[in-house]
């Protein structure tokens, strides 16, 4: 991998670390926790939440280590709008006909495969959004990563790092990721579905739910989006995050808040 990403991956685990356990942190938690009855001692469950918040912003990790990547990566080209929040505009009949699709996918007579029903949106969207006679609604989403091909074509990449939500949150992703979608044809003047492909990535390539609202076609995990896009490998990415937890810096850091939390009077 190289260097360059390692030294950013170094610095970004650092950062995020030194800004979860800050003093303030530690102290802000006991305060949290004081008045709490509990058979667990306080002190115990501010190191368990300190590590549990930790875990949660490791998704949000993800998403600037891609970002990185593509960057740095010579075969794609960022676009300034990548790893951004921004209002997107598009029209109340596509945000309306986004929700019917998502609802009709949950009804029992639904087709098992959705590559027909998802194509058909998606050129569906683009249709209506190319009509300037009807009003735009501009709704705040996220956009985790979105680079350009050689050949002008976007990808855009909603990033998740594991397939283990819970049925709400599974619902509000794939929601979200075609609405967001819905509001890039917006944004970079799509005239054609074929100009950009919406990808819905799990780093981890474990797989709990089937293609229910988005085809195998937009659903990667692992290394095929590195395989297909980047000239930087994702085992050797994968690899380093796995080694990086066994730093003597970073064990250092997790034991010096271990004393640190074992230590304070409250």
């Amino acid at each position: 991998m190289p260097e360059t990403i390692q030294l950013a991956v170094r610095r970004a685990v650092n950062e995020l670390i030194t800004s979860t356990i800050s003093s303030a942190k530690i102290q802000e938690s006991f305060e949290k926790h004081r008045g709490k009855v509990h058979f667990i001692p306080p002190k115990y469950r501010v190191l368990g939440g300190l590590l549990q918040a930790l875990n949660i912003k490791f998704g949000n990790f993800l998403e600037k280590l891609l970002d990185l990547v593509i960057q740095i990566d010579s075969n794609v080209q960022r676009h300034p709008k990548s790893g951004t929040r921004l209002p997107l505009k598009f029209t109340a009949d596509t945000d309306a006909e986004i929700d019917a699709y998502v609802t009709s996918r949950q009804l029992p007579g639904s087709p098992d495969r959705c590559d027909d029903q998802f194509d058909e949106l998606l050129s569906s969207v683009v249709e209506t959004e190319q009509d300037e006679t009807k009003p735009k609604q501009a709704i705040r989403k996220d956009i985790d990563a979105l680079f350009q091909l050689d050949n002008g074509n976007y990808v855009y990449v909603e990033i998740k790092y594991n397939d283990d939500h819970d049925t709400g949150k599974f619902v509000d992703i794939n929601r979200k990721f075609i609405k967001t979608f819905a509001g890039l044809v917006n944004e970079l003047g799509i005239d054609d579905k074929s100009q950009l492909k919406p990808i819905l990535y799990y780093f981890n390539p474990t797989k709990r739910y089937g293609p229910i609202y988005v085809p195998s076609s937009n659903i990667y995990r692992g290394s095929r989006l590195f395989d297909e896009y980047f000239e930087i490998r994702y085992e050797d990415v994968d690899n380093y995050l796995r080694q990086i937890g066994d730093d003597p810096e970073i064990l250092q850091m997790f034991d010096d808040m271990y004393e640190r939390v074992r230590n304070y009077n409250a």
